[in-house]
Order: structure tokens, then sequence, then C-alpha cells
């Protein structure tokens, strides 16, 4: 865990010069079991935008998982570069 916050924390400071905090302190490992457990914890997921108050839906938020597929199968690129 620690080298994909780091790599992409290294690379967000140097691609895109955003300084601060990225990542909360530590990190909670849930399983996952079978298709309606993966179900809820996408849900669960795509409402933190909404729980932040960033968004009235999940799907809204522009680095929502659900968004991001969008735009790539439209053909579009990421957010921050097209």
């Amino acid at each position: 865990m620690q080298f994909i916050k780091g790599g992409f924390s290294y690379r967000l400071r140097k691609e895109l010069g955003c300084a601060g905090e990225v990542w909360q302190r530590g990190f909670s490992e849930v399983r996952v079991e079978g298709e309606e457990n993966l179900r809820r914890h996408r849900e669960y997921i795509a409402q933190n935008p909404v729980r932040a108050g960033l968004v009235p839906e999940g799907d809204e938020f522009a680095w929502c998982f659900e968004t991001l597929k969008k735009r790539k199968a439209a053909g579009a690129k990421s957010p921050v570069y097209g």
C-alpha cells in the first residue's frame, strides 16, 4: 500500500504540481466476497463524494470510477488531460 500511495503522490506533485496531503493516514482492509458484496462496496465508494458534499450524485464526480468508465467508453481522456 505504501508503494502505491507513494508512487501516486509523487506523480501528482511532479505532473500537476499538487502540494499537500493526498492520502489519509492509514487504511482499512476489507475482504470483498461475492458479486453482491462487491456491488455494495462499489456503491459505498461512489457515494464518498456525495457524503463529502462535493456533488449531488456520485457518478457526477469527475474521478468516480463510473464517470471515468463512461468517458473511456466514449473515447475521452482523463479529466486532467482532456
